[in-house]
């Protein structure tokens, strides 16, 4: 899967060519919102899961 970086495109979401959005990680607001959206929760899960079974 091949990732859309072009820093000259100021769109954050950019459309796909069979529908759908991807994000342009040449801008910084993609990056926030991977790390929010994607990160953050797995280090949330990973927390709470040692905790249970700890």
């Amino acid at each position: 899967m091949k990732l859309y970086n072009n820093p000259r495109d100021k769109r954050v979401f950019v459309p796909k060519d069979g529908g759908g959005v991807a994000l342009n990680f040449g801008h910084p607001v993609a990056w926030w919102i991977f790390i929010c959206m994607t990160v953050v929760p797995l280090i949330i899960v990973a927390v709470v899961t040692v905790a249970v079974l700890a």
